[in-house]
C-alpha cells in the first residue's frame, strides 16, 4: 500500500503541443480545455496520428500525468516519455507500452461464465457512463521539459481516439498518509419526483466520485508547506488529481480521478508538534 497522493498544479495549458494528427473541428488543443466534454479527437487511428507532445517552457518536476474522458478500447495501449530535448533523444522517463484499461476484477469475484473472468478488466457494458480516465503515477518527480504521449488503438471501432483533459503535474504525497476514517464514495443529483398514486418518475444525473480524508502527525513544515499551501493555490475551483494509493493497480481506476477541492479546511495542532487538516475532493464530470 502506498500513501495517498493530491497532484497539483495541472502544467496543461501553459504547454505548448505538437505532433499527431487531429481534427481541424475537434483540435489537439482542446485537452487544454477544462470543460472535459470539448475533446480532441484525432484525424484516425493510425498510430502516428493519436500522439502529442508537451513542452512545458521549462524542466518541471512531474509526478502524474492522467488522459481524461478519452474512448480508447479496451484492447488499447498507451507510452508515456520525458525529456530533456524536443527530439527525445536524451529520455530522462519511460513508461513503455501499458494498458490504458487495467485489471479492475480479481478472478475470485467473478464467474467462470464471465466475459472478463480471463482479464478482469471492465466490459463495454460495464465502463458505459464512466469517466474514463487512465494514471500514471510515477516513483519519484522527473524534472522534464518535454512529454510525449503516445496511445496505440488502431483497431478503435470509432476510428479516432478522442481525449477531453490531460493532467500533467507534480503531487504532494503526505509522509504518514491519510488517517483511517478516510472515505470514497458516490453521489449523485438525480431529481425523484413522486407522483400522487405514489409511482417516482426520475432525471438521472451521472454520478461522481467523493474522498474524504484526513491527513494527521505532519511537521509544521509539511503542514504549512504542502497542505495549507495547496488548499490556498488551488481553493475550490483549480484542479487536483487524487489518487488515493499509487501502489494499487487492481482498484487504481475506482480510486483516482480529477476533482476539486469541495470545501477548504483549518489547519489543526491536535498536540505538540503536530499539524493536521481534512480534505474533500469532488470528482469533475
Amino acid at each position: 500500500m502506498g500513501n495517498c497522493m493530491i497532484g497539483f498544479p495541472n502544467r496543461i495549458d501553459s504547454a505548448t503541443l505538437s505532433g499527431g494528427s487531429w481534427s481541424a473541428t475537434l483540435p489537439r488543443a482542446n485537452i487544454q480545455n477544462k470543460v472535459l466534454g470539448k475533446v480532441a479527437r484525432s484525424s484516425d487511428a493510425a498510430l502516428a496520428s493519436t500522439k502529442f507532445d508537451m513542452d512545458l517552457g521549462a524542466a518541471k518536476n512531474i509526478r502524474l500525468i492522467s488522459v481524461i474522458n478519452h474512448n480508447c478500447s479496451l484492447a488499447s495501449l498507451i507510452r508515456i516519455r520525458g525529456a530533456s530535448d524536443s527530439g527525445f533523444t536524451a529520455v530522462l522517463y519511460d513508461s513503455g507500452w501499458v494498458d490504458v484499461w487495467a485489471p479492475v476484477y480479481s478472478s475470485l469475484v467473478l464467474e467462470w461464465e464471465d466475459d472478463n473472468w480471463w482479464d478482469g478488466k471492465y466490459t463495454d457494458e460495464q465502463r458505459a457512463g464512466y469517466t474514463s480516465t487512465f494514471v500514471q503515477a510515477m516513483a519519484a518527480n522527473v524534472l522534464a521539459r518535454y512529454w510525449r504521449i503516445e496511445i496505440d488503438d488502431t483497431a478503435n471501432a470509432a476510428g479516432y481516439v478522442q481525449i477531453g483533459r490531460v493532467f500533467i503535474g507534480s503531487a504532494w504525497q503526505p509522509v504518514y498518509g491519510m488517517d483511517f476514517g478516510a472515505t470514497l464514495g458516490w453521489e449523485t443529483k438525480t431529481a425523484i419526483q413522486e407522483a400522487l398514486g405514489g409511482a417516482e418518475y426520475f432525471q438521472r444525473r451521472t454520478p461522481y466520485r467523493v474522498a474524504q480524508f484526513q491527513t494527521n502527525l505532519m511537521s509544521i513544515d509539511e503542514g504549512l508547506g504542502n497542505a495549507f499551501d495547496i488548499q490556498r493555490r488551488a481553493g475550490i475551483d483549480a484542479e487536483v488529481l487524487w489518487v488515493q494509493d499509487p501502489a494499487d493497480t487492481l482498484h487504481a481506476l475506482r480510486r483516482r480521478f480529477l476533482g476539486r477541492m469541495r470545501q477548504l479546511s483549518p489547519m489543526l495542532y491536535p498536540y505538540a508538534n503536530a499539524h493536521s487538516t481534512a480534505f474533500e475532493i469532488k470528482e469533475l464530470l
